[in-house]
């Protein structure tokens, strides 16, 4: 075997030019294609010393090898463990001694040596093989010759076989090499897995064939003709072509000819390539766009005199993306097709729980079918190309692409690739591969370099290799904004965020996550670039709080062209254990060193795409109507950019004190783009009584192919009254009796005992019947989230700065001070008085009531920044049924809770808290009115809204597991009573970065007051 795999100067030997012209048809346009895909004979080495020499010649004993799939990762299939890092380098790829750089350690390299059987029949053409991807690079054997290598894992490899096959069995053989020379330039937030894992596909090709296609077009200023224009490459390899004809035909979507033209194609000696272009005038054109995705097929066919020789197809759509400049104080935009374009998105990761990188087609369709059923409405390939097949649905379905450059040299950032003309090559070679295979696609608007691989001059070759080729979408590279055509930053907070909007002197902080690092830029340093979150609310865990915020001014400033949230789907490997139990797993659990932990967990989808509760914010956040009261009647905004409001039916549903006493559709006048309209409301809501609200959806006439018809891509709840929070008095008397450890209070026929000591109400009974499992205690930690625990931050003194467990660690020397018992007229009143760390003063007071009622009041001044205040308490067991009114039914927290309605719920515990595969904080409610738990206790509001959750498991064992299946139910349910929980933020990753709204200030006065109902 050849050792090219640790030599930087070679990363393509005979891979041809990639290209866009797509796979030949025959005259009758069948594809003349042959899939490779299934079973491949497979061996894997531990090292590349382990090669068994010689296996690639035919004749060569392949006993000692086994099936593998093809594609797949040999991971995922059980060979090798799988490794997550975001950073740092595998231990294979010299990263620490960096005048080794570049070097790949052989003992620590795997291969795999695959070999796969196929047949050719006689043909006159040339023979190719096309691999989709391979990590991370690739020898190629052909009946025992060598007949290529290639590196750049993401993007294709071709070669021409035609000069190694024979008619008959052929053998073909191939090694993969995990680590090579290349992978300096994959260091990806990603599993670091290896294999064939994208499609492998034998392709025939005549000798004289169309090689390659380009078509691009220029619109009128009313966007209704358009001049097409092309560039085709006919290319001979094999024998000359005297001279022939190119006829181009456009088809509608109706499958129609809109215009056709004919070129006539001069003599062309065997082994040269012609490339011809021409133009064509379209009338009435169809635009393309997220919102109308109008494709169009075009085919190209060549033939000589009457003779057939090549027939080729792409889809094509008539859009045009541009920067136009701030001007009389408005923009600057993103423009498309002549509309201001917010990017509602999000970055995805290829990737997938059962199959890794090697996710098959239908499974790519339902994520782009989930990301439009959400308003999800742009992806951002992070941080590589995709499959074919993905921007073939794109381009369907009506998804705005930026994709993604194969170059991510994060934990080498400042040396690789710089300016260095060696790893300027590599990454303009893989920059051409990227632009050339998917030029035609209209879903791409941007080409962008990489992910977080520094600045230098690598950067302006690869901007100048991806415009040679295509000049009609913006170039966009966060880490250099020099190189870039749009200022892009991520996880930049919403304050620093709208200093760019407001057009202000900024650091450009390149990730630096806003600590004032960076590159000082003037307002005239970016006067004329739209902004872009190319990553932002990072969706770790419980998270992605702030969110409306960051949308209100994406909203209000024109220069700030949206985002794309990190990212789509928890990054997770699926096992079944030996007991069979399912298993989410993450960095560290297959024995991967370095790795980053639960990291990958950052998707507001989890791996098997069941939501994450983020993801109905980010649905609410992302809807393209804003909905409100103005001047009594429903007002609507219309945010679409080509889409009129009337295409929707409008829906209004009227609520009282938490149920739909009515619900009526109402006739949507035209609301154009960019436009106002209004409808009355229709109800007479001065004959309804208690809270009263509205709920406005707009839903879908009619099927669309991502949803069916009555799909809601817009709502707003709209408060016509609020509670005051008033409750009936109270009746009857209450009694108590004291001794040195307890105090025993009667109240109608309940009983309840409060523990000096501790303070806490150790026993509730009704009747006889015990209703608690554990005290009523209070509580002021959670369980911690991840932007709690701060998991990329391993220094001690750091979090205890920030304070990460500083209440858990307090509540352990939570003492009473004071306790005093006495009647108020027929209430019996318990008051508390607390002892804590870093609380300035700590009270509760117990107010019983005869008919079995009390109620508990909280006070809480606290000398440090609080998680959450209020108590916590267990039922008995076989307790189950929950209902409440408050805001649901998906969890919700203060920073987090736009998607959330407040109405009443009914179900069991489990429906309304969420198993987030690294356990930690969930299932709260805001505005909580009531709770009912069981038929067994009641808990109302005084004042003001609780918050509150239920859980089958203790804060403790929450806060213990470190994957879901550590996680066991138990037979009785935790109760979470809380004034309030801080927000969960998300705006850094994994970290809170909490705005002032969203804490729970020190030195100030902090108040619950709830009534329980002993039932």
């Amino acid at each position: 075997m050849r050792k090219y795999w640790n030599k930087a100067k070679i990363y393509n030997v005979n891979s041809i030019e990639r290209y866009a012209s797509g796979f030949p048809l025959d005259a009758f346009n069948n594809y003349k294609t042959v899939s490779l895909n299934g079973d491949w004979k497979f061996k894997f080495c531990g090292k590349v010393k382990e090669i068994p020499e010689g296996f690639e010649k035919p004749g060569a004993d392949l006993s000692g090898f086994d099936t593998i799939k093809v594609p797949s990762n040999w991971q995922i299939a059980g060979y090798d463990i799988p490794i997550y890092t975001n950073v740092r380098y595998p231990k294979a790829i010299e990263s620490v001694f960096l005048p080794a750089v570049p070097r790949i350690k052989a003992d620590k390299n795997p291969a795999g040596c695959y070999v796969r059987f196929f047949n050719v029949e006689k043909t006159d053409d040339n023979v190719f093989i096309n691999f989709g991807g391979v990590n991370s690079a690739a020898e190629v054997y052909v009946n025992g010759e060598f007949v290529g290598y290639s590196e750049d894992t993401f993007d294709q490899q071709e070669y021409n076989i035609t000069p190694y096959v024979r008619k008959g069995e052929n053998k073909l053989a191939v090694v993969v090499y995990r680590y090579c020379t290349g992978s300096y330039l994959e260091d990806q937030d990603m599993w670091r897995l290896s294999g064939i894992f994208r499609d492998v596909t034998l392709i025939y090709k005549p000798k004289v064939e169309i090689a390659d296609m380009y078509f691009y077009s220029e619109l009128s200023p009313d966007f209704k003709e358009a001049l097409l224009k092309a560039k085709v490459k006919i290319a001979a390899r094999g024998r000359a072509l005297k001279s022939g004809r190119l006829k181009l035909t456009l088809l509608n979507g109706g499958g129609k000819e809109a215009a056709s033209v004919i070129y006539s194609v001069g003599a062309l000696e065997d082994g040269k390539s012609a490339d011809i272009k021409f133009a064509t005038s379209v009338s009435n054109i169809a635009l393309w766009s997220h919102e109308a995705p109008n494709l169009y097929k075009i085919v190209a066919e060549l033939t000589e005199g009457a003779n057939f020789i090549d027939r080729r197809a792409t889809n094509f759509g008539f859009r045009k993306v541009e920067i136009v400049p701030m001007k009389d104080g408005r923009g600057p935009f993103i423009l498309l097709n002549g509309k201001p374009l917010k990017f509602c998105g999000v970055n995805r990761h290829e990737f997938h729980p059962n199959y890794g990188h090697a996710v098959p087609a239908e499974l790519i369709e339902e994520d782009i079918k989930l990301c439009l059923r959400n308003n999800i409405t742009a992806i951002r390939t992070s941080h590589y190309p995709n499959q074919r097949v993905f921007y073939d649905l794109c381009d369907k379905y009506g998804i705005l692409v930026i994709c993604e450059n194969n170059l991510e040299t994060h934990g080498l950032a400042f040396m690789i690739p710089r300016s260095s003309k060696l790893w300027t090559e590599h990454c303009v070679y893989r920059m051409r591969n990227m632009v050339n295979t998917f030029k035609n696609h209209p879903c791409i608007v941007s080409w962008s370099l990489g992910n977080e691989s520094g600045d230098g001059e690598a950067f302006f070759a690869m901007r100048e290799a991806a415009l040679a080729i295509d000049k009609t979408r913006f170039i966009h590279y966060e880490s250099y904004h020099k190189a870039s055509d749009v200022l892009s930053e991520m996880y930049t907070v919403q304050e620093k965020m709208k200093d760019i909007g407001l057009n202000k002197p900024i650091t450009h902080c390149r990730a630096l996550w806003n600590l004032g690092i960076g590159t000082r830029l003037k307002p005239e340093d970016y006067r004329d670039r739209p902004f872009i979150q190319c990553e932002y609310a990072h969706a770790m865990g419980n998270s992605l709080g702030n969110f409306s915020d960051y949308w209100d001014d994406f909203k209000k400033y024109d220069r700030l062209a949206g985002g794309f949230i990190w990212d789509f789907a928890d990054q997770t490997i699926r096992v079944v254990n030996k007991d069979g139990v399912e298993e989410w797993r993450y960095g560290g659990d297959f024995g991967d060193t370095p790795n980053d932990g639960n990291f990958a967990f950052n998707g507001i989808l989890r791996g098997d795409r069941s939501p994450n509760p983020a993801l109905y914010e980010v649905r609410k956040q992302y809807q393209q109507a804003d909905i409100a009261l103005i001047d009594g009647k429903i007002a609507f905004f219309n945010r679409y950019m080509f889409t009129d409001l009337s295409a929707f039916d409008c829906f209004v549903e009227l609520i009282s004190d938490g149920m739909t006493i009515d619900k009526k559709k109402v006739a949507m006048p035209s609301v154009k783009p960019g436009e106002m309209g209004s409808v009355d409301i229709p109800f007479d809501v001065t004959k309804v009584g208690g809270e009263i609200s509205i709920l406005v959806s707009l839903a879908t006439k009619s099927d669309k192919p991502y949803a069916k018809a009555g799909h809601v891509v817009a709502y707003e709840q709209i408060m016509l009254s609020v509670s005051d929070f008033s409750l009936p008095a109270p009746k009857g008397d209450a009694n108590y009796y004291e001794s040195d450890l307890e105090v025993v209070i009667s109240f109608g026929d309940c009983r309840a005992i409060i523990e000096k000591k501790t303070g806490e109400v150790i026993s509730l009974d009704k009747q006889g019947e015990e209703k608690l499992k554990e005290p009523i205690r209070l509580n002021f930690h959670r369980a911690t989230i991840d932007n709690d625990r701060l998991p990329q931050v391993n220094l001690a003194i750091a979090k205890w700065y920030l304070g990460v467990d500083r209440f858990k660690k307090a509540m352990k020397k939570l003492k009473v001070s004071q306790i005093k018992v006495f009647k108020d007229g027929e209430t019996v009143n318990v008051a508390i008085a607390w002892k804590m760390p870093h609380m300035k003063e700590l009270r509760t007071l117990y107010k019983f009531y005869g008919d079995g009622q009390f109620d508990i009041e909280l006070a809480v001044v606290p000398k440090k920044e609080l998680v959450r205040y209020g108590f916590t308490f267990a039922l008995r067991e076989g307790v189950d049924g929950v209902s409440f009114y408050g805001k649901g039914p998906f969890e919700n927290y203060c920073d987090r809770s736009t998607a959330a309605v407040l109405k009443k719920y009914e179900g069991v515990a489990e429906d309304f808290l969420h198993d987030y595969l690294y356990p930690q904080e969930n299932g709260n409610h805001t505005q909580m009115r009531w709770l009912s738990v069981g038929g067994v206790i009641d808990i109302k509001a005084i004042e003001k809204p609780f918050e509150a959750s239920i859980h089958p498991y203790t804060l403790e064992m929450l806060d213990e597991a470190k994957h879901l299946h550590e996680l066991k139910s138990l037979d009785y349910l935790t109760v979470n009573i809380d004034g309030r929980q801080r927000g969960v933020g998300g705006d850094i990753p994994a970290l809170a970065c909490l705005k002032k709204q969203y804490k729970i200030l020190p030195h100030m006065l902090h108040t619950l007051k709830i009534r329980m109902v002993i039932k």
